[in-house]
This record gives C-alpha cells, structure tokens and sequence, in this order.
C-alpha cells in the first residue's frame, strides 16, 4: 500500500451522497501537491470529484512534494448514471461510496469491466 494512504486525514467530496451513490465509479489518481491539505487541480481534461486531505505528520516524498488521492471524471462521465454507464470503464474505477481514508475503494473486477456490470 502506497504510505501516503496511511497519511490521509479524511476525503473531501465535491458532489454530495446522493450524486455519488448514483455514479458507478470515480476515477482514483495520486497526484503531486506543494500543500497537504486544501483543493487541488484535476489533470487537464478531467474533472475534480473528490481528494484526500493529508495530517500534519505527513512528510514530503522524495520528489519534494505530497503524494495525494484525487478522485476525478472526465466531462463526457459527469452525468452518466449507471442506467447510462457506457460499459467499458476505466481501470484506476472505483466504487465511490467505499472510499476511506487511509484505506483503498474497491475496484470493480475485472470481470465486471468486461461483462459492463457493476456490484451493489
């Protein structure tokens, strides 16, 4: 497991429950930050759904930075529900509403991506 989940304080989500429980999935990226807490920038073409926010005790990694999870969508997922889920999806997806911090979400399958379908 990647230290920097351990260093999660808690995950701050721009969309509410509701939004979230009707997504199939978020995409799970770490990214690079100068700060440990606060927003963050979505790589350019996607979407900033969520991000974990670091403890004080957290240290820099070797790159000089804070390695942090950031949950994102690109625009064309933003309002796909899973009646509308294309069915292919990404392989860094994960089911929203299990994410913790300091703990991993779960992935969907590999059998779910390939046969389209989701758990619940």
């Amino acid at each position: 497991m990647n230290s920097s989940y351990e260093d999660e304080e808690k995950i701050v989500w721009l969309r509410d429950r509701e939004y979230l429980a009707m997504l199939k999935y978020v995409r799970e990226g770490l990214l690079l930050c100068s700060i440990r807490t606060g927003p963050v920038r979505a790589p350019p073409g996607e979407v900033l759904i969520g991000y974990a926010v670091l403890k004080k005790r957290a240290a820099k990694d070797s790159e000089g930075g804070f390695c942090r999870r950031i949950f994102t969508l690109h625009p064309s997922e933003l309002d796909e529900r899973a009646e509308n889920l294309k069915q292919s999806v990404p392989p860094n997806s994960v089911d929203p509403l299990s994410v913790r911090p300091g703990k991993l979400g779960r992935r969907l399958s590999k059998e779910d991506q390939e046969k389209g379908t989701f758990p619940q």
